[in-house]
């Protein structure tokens, strides 16, 4: 008897039917959902609510096997969005003061006297949970390092903003952080890491922000790859590589919690973001990575078809989702050490051109890992054989960009394994993963944008240093009875900038010619100088010869071809030069620009002089604002040929730019043959122009010829400060300007 009641109870134990979940208890106030299985367990609802609203307590439930859903106790309800109240604000005010901000509410700051306002005056809180604008901040100026700000719903620990200080930040409960917990004042002035924010759960980041901030972080990797080209042959087919190298890894989470719709999407965001890159001239080497408990290489980077764009969407577009077997888990570390494997293998290959070669990870998930352990310590792992430490300047050989998908997101997680860089953003929570596709579907719309405006490289071995200033142009004027010699700056196709003073006001087009770093003779169409140029027009105050507006335009009868040796260098207050500002994500204006570049008394400026007529050389200057300029003038007017002057400032007016004298260093004086080139200020890895050479007070120069002899003390030299002449470039340029 006793196997017969054995038997029994197996066969009521199979028979036992298996627990459902209650679909009465899945509704939500205000909202609507969707069921992937019905009440079966495993399955999940997914809720949405109208604009301006969020599901609450959670965006999603699941079926557990007791038959009950995931905080089934608590009923969901869609409930008014709100945006983080500020915790701290420093050295100013902020109106009103609430317990809560709602959608449409709007924050106004005010700073105290002796503080300068850095971003907007008042901030609106958007739909998405986020607060309009830029975060602002009151800052005194007297730091190494500008205020770096509190974010809103956040808390600050740190006031002293010299070089090595350190300052720490938490966000009030509730609220997840994105960015850097600490940010370090570097010896360049600039924090390291990110700019920290506070985000409710249910805050998204919109497609255009998308669009506008991983394409500024992304294009700024792919201008400062070699976008020299060489020919490969295989297959019978003429494919084209970079020399100057890049990696790129998409990396697919197609776990269970993400789900198999939610993962389709990803694909065609992926196929899509390929599709973009392909349409640029420029070839990167793909590999893309799925996974859930385990990892499936779906292009390896060794493949020999992974530089060929059209194979790689190929693979990813016939790749399933029911290849992954078990579903149940999500090891993202296993996909992020198959990366790092493949970056192994190049390295025993060719372990120097590893070092030269930029990488961009592009990982999708909803960072709910639950196996393989942490994920950014393989982020560490691959740091190291990339040479990447926190003291050198090798971080723009790695990006990694995380995008969060799905209903939940672990917020913390996504951060954790994101790069973290000054002025950039490299992690995004999309509404939902269609929005994703739509803002790989504007990215890097704008082609102008992959000009590479400002842009400089070391040369190799059979190269001159014309790669190093690649958007410097010689300039000849032929006359009868002479011949003279200036520089100028390539700013776009089909113009070229210098001084108006190089030219007779009768000068004949035939005569000027221009040669690029190509060695190129260009032949010229037009000739513009500036309206407002007149050098004759102040002999009523004493300046015999007035340089004031001394700013012309070249246009040539055909478009310049951009090559490795000529690219156009950055103006500023033109959408190129915020790429490289990094301020493109954040409705920049030429008064940022202006901020940024010339922020001090002394800022660290140079032009490039060819004393041998074929070698350039780098001069570095400073230039001298405020207090600083003031001695400019005052050194002038100890001049001989400016002492009857009566207004030194009818001589050098607010239009000027000065440089040179020999304090608190000794600056080289600019000489003949330099005039109309450009007075640069780098920025990081990009040279943005801020004036033109003009004018010096003395010249101890033989010719264009720098003098053995020290640099006199009163010698200054004058550019054209483009800033104040942004007006009349607009009209003139095709480029795109700010507002």
């Amino acid at each position: 008897m006793i196997p017969l009641i054995l038997l029994g109870q197996i066969a009521l134990s199979i028979a036992a039917p298996t627990p459902e979940c209650d679909l009465n208890k899945i509704a939500i106030a205000g909202g609507e959902h969707i069921l992937t299985d019905g009440a079966n367990v495993g399955s999940k609802v997914a809720y949405t609510c109208p604009k301006g609203m969020y599901p609450h307590p959670s965006f999603s439930r699941e079926c557990l096997p007791k038959g009950q859903w995931t905080n089934q106790k608590e009923k969901a309800e869609c409930r008014a969005l709100q945006c983080p109240r500020p915790v701290m604000f420093e050295s100013g005010e902020f109106y009103p003061r609430k317990a809560k901000y709602f959608v449409g509410d709007v924050l106004n700051f005010e700073c105290w006297g002796g503080f300068k306002m850095i971003g907007p005056e008042n901030s609106t809180c958007l739909e998405n949970g986020k607060w309009s604008g830029e975060n602002t901040k009151c800052d005194d100026l007297e730091g190494d390092c500008p205020n770096p700000g509190i974010p809103i719903g956040g808390r600050k620990v740190g006031t002293s903003y010299n070089i090595e200080n350190k300052v720490t930040y938490d966000c009030e409960k509730g609220l997840a952080m994105f960015g850097s917990k600490e940010r370090v004042c570097l010896e360049d002035k600039r924090w390291s890491g990110t700019e920290p924010s506070c985000r409710y759960p249910y805050t998204y980041d919109t497609p255009k922000e998308v669009s506008e901030t991983f394409s500024a972080s992304l294009s700024e990797t792919i201008e400062s790859s070699d976008l020299d080209k060489v020919e490969v042959q295989a297959d019978r087919r003429i494919k084209v590589e970079t020399a100057g190298l890049m990696n790129i890894f998409i990396v697919l989470d197609a776990s269970q919690s993400l789900g198999e719709e939610n993962f389709q999407i990803a694909k065609d965001a992926s196929v899509v973001f390929i599709d973009k890159m392909s349409s640029f001239d420029f070839v990167p080497r793909y590999a893309v990575i799925s996974y859930a408990s385990f990892s499936k290489p779906i292009v390896l980077l060794s493949d020999d078809d992974s530089i060929n764009a059209a194979v790689v969407i190929e693979k990813i577009e016939a790749f399933k989702y029911s290849e992954h077997e078990d579903k149940q888990g999500t090891n993202t570390r296993g996909a992020l050490n198959e990366v790092h494997e493949m970056l192994s293998l190049q390295n025993v290959r060719d372990p120097e051109k590893l070092q030269e070669t930029k990488n961009v990870i592009l990982l999708m998930t909803d960072g709910m890992h639950n196996m393989g352990g942490d994920p950014s310590v393989e982020i560490k792992r691959i740091r190291e054989i990339l040479n990447i430490r926190k003291d050198n300047k090798r971080e723009d050989y790695l990006d990694v960009y995380v995008f969060g998908l799905g209903e939940d997101i672990s917020l913390s997680e996504i951060n954790d394994i994101a790069s973290k860089k000054d002025k950039e953003k490299h992690v995004f929570v999309m509404e939902n993963v269609d929005k994703m596709k739509e803002a790989f579907d504007d990215l890097l719309d704008d082609v102008e944008i992959l000009q590479m405006c400002g842009l400089s490289k070391e040369p190799s071995k059979d190269e001159g240093l014309e790669v190093v200033y690649p958007w410097l142009a010689k300039i000849t004027i032929t006359r009868t009875d002479s011949q003279e010699k200036c520089k100028g700056s390539i700013v776009s196709p089909t113009f070229i900038l210098t001084a108006a003073h190089c030219f007779h006001l009768d000068e004949a087009l035939h005569g000027i010619s221009v040669k690029t770093g190509d060695n190129k003779d260009l032949t010229v169409k037009n000739l513009y100088r500036h309206s407002e140029y007149n050098p004759l027009g102040k002999k009523d105050k004493n300046v015999e010869k007035s340089f004031d507006y001394d700013l012309a335009l070249i246009q040539l009868t055909s478009k310049i071809k951009f090559s490795r040796a000529v690219r156009p260098i950055c103006l500023p207050c033109t959408i190129g030069a915020s790429w490289a500002l990094k301020q493109r994500g954040i409705s920049a204006t030429c008064s940022d620009h202006e901020k940024t570049l010339l922020s001090s008394e002394l800022v660290k400026a140079m032009f490039i002089a060819d004393e041998t007529g074929k070698e350039y050389k780098q001069m570095d200057v400073l230039i001298k604002q405020g207090n600083k300029r003031l001695a400019c003038l005052e050194d002038t007017k100890k001049i001989d040929k400016f002492q009857d002057i009566p207004d030194i400032k009818d001589a050098v007016t607010d239009n000027f730019l000065c440089t040179g004298g020999i304090e608190p260093q000794v600056d080289p004086q600019t000489c003949k043959g330099d005039s109309g080139g450009p007075l640069i200020v780098p920025f990081q890895q990009r040279f943005i122009q801020v004036g033109i050479i003009s004018w010096g007070t003395i010249n101890s120069c033989n010719g264009p010829k720098r003098s053995n002899k020290p640099v006199p003390a009163l010698s200054r030299d004058f550019h054209a400060n483009l800033f104040t002449m942004i007006d009349w470039l607009k009209e003139k340029l095709d480029l795109e300007f700010l507002k």
